[in-house]
């Protein structure tokens, strides 16, 4: 057997799970020397240095429970498991799967790198992770909190703070130095409580959002670009996007920037914005890497987590449930007239932790990586 399994939320048309497909494949290929893959997706890829990958799983399931099949027959053809990125082990469903895809593999050498965990969904989700970490040869974790949490329900297993694997992405073949031309207020949102059902809290939180692009735009004339980083016909950002919209002075130009399954593309674009008003974790990422300048409009504990990590300045943070249009505005406002704080984290510092997922000192854990070394 000489394939690598990836697992992660692949292929689901989001450019933060993209840029992490990408950076896992580049990782193995470049730090473990493999070549062959099969990737956790429902559907085609074309993946950045790897070219075209078949979908494993189908959408919409032909029977009920075929896609689990198809993930055990394709561990059965693997040799390593790699878990590449992303909030991935929170769901107990999914975190028995996995144990199960690892006893199907057979043997040592399984890896979860720059991976998020928790918040757990209860306390069955919370035990069936304890055994998959233990399970695991290394786990990389990508911020503080996820540490914390694997200490305290798997001590012995092999966990170390590392870092989000997108920023390694500075250092694939196909990454460009980007245009020093700005232009634009990048704007992405996240379509949280239409997942959750909190319509009302959300129509708040747009109208302030609203609000504070009408007023940056009458104070500095730049226009607004919703940036659309999922690409799902009902579930992904242009909806919300064009609610937004719809709520703006007409006298606003505004435009919108289609999901894009390439990252080094939707990076160009990040690159080209003077500020970047970001809900989605890898648009605050994306829009750091390329030294855009961020205001984090935070929901979830991985956001504030990477505000944290790269030292995003805390008036550049904003609570999305008590966003106020006079603050965002005043933030806006200021930093279009007279330049924004970056983040504190020199984005090489960010680069060479990115890196450290695949470093020698933790791979050597097992006999199988010791000729490997990531620097």
């Amino acid at each position: 057997m000489h394939n690598t399994f990836l697992m992660g939320y692949y292929g689901m048309l989001n450019s933060g799970d993209d840029a992490l497909l990408c950076a896992t494949a580049m990782g193995a290929r470049r730090y473990l020397g493999e070549h062959d893959f099969i990737v956790n997706t429902p559907r085609k890829l074309n993946v950045p240095g790897v070219g075209k990958v078949d979908a494993l799983l189908a959408e919409p399931q032909r029977v009920p429970g075929g896609n689990r099949f198809r993930q055990y027959g394709a561990a059965v053809k693997s040799k390593r498991v790699i878990f590449g990125g992303g909030s991935v082990f929170h769901s107990r469903r999914d975190l028995d799967l996995n144990r199960d895809l690892l006893s199907l593999v057979g043997g040592e050498g399984h890896l979860a790198l720059g991976v998020g965990i928790g918040p757990f969904e209860n306390v069955a989700a919370e035990r069936s992770c304890a055994k998959l970490l233990k399970r695991l040869s290394f786990v990389g974790v990508r911020d503080a909190a996820s540490k914390d949490i694997a200490d305290a329900i798997a001590p012995s297993a092999y966990v170390e703070q590392t870092f989000d694997l997108a920023p390694s992405l500075l250092q694939h073949p196909q990454f460009f130095t980007p245009s020093s031309h700005r232009h634009g207020i990048g704007v992405c949102l996240c379509p949280k409580e239409r997942i959750s059902g909190a319509p009302e809290q959300e129509q708040i939180r747009l109208k302030q959002i609203a609000r504070a692009l009408d007023m940056a735009y009458f104070y500095s004339g730049e226009p607004v670009f919703f940036q659309n980083f999922n690409g799902h016909s009902q579930l992904g950002d242009e909806k919300v996007h064009r609610e937004v919209a719809s709520m703006m002075d007409s006298r606003v130009p505004v435009r919108f920037v289609d999901y894009d399954p390439n990252p080094f593309t939707v990076m160009r674009h990040m690159a080209g914005y003077r500020v970047v008003i970001s809900m989605r974790l890898h648009g605050s990422v994306f829009a750091y890497l390329m030294e855009t300048p961020v205001i984090s409009l935070n929901y979830h504990p991985k956001c504030e987590g990477w505000c944290d990590q790269v030292g995003v300045p805390a008036h550049l943070r904003f609570d999305c449930e008590t966003l106020q249009a006079d603050s965002l505005i005043d933030e806006l406002c200021e930093g279009l007239d007279e330049g924004f704080e970056q983040a504190r984290l020199p984005v090489a510092q960010a680069v060479n932790a990115s890196i450290k997922n695949w470093s020698n000192d933790y791979v050597t854990h097992t006999q199988n990586f010791r000729r490997y070394s990531a620097v």
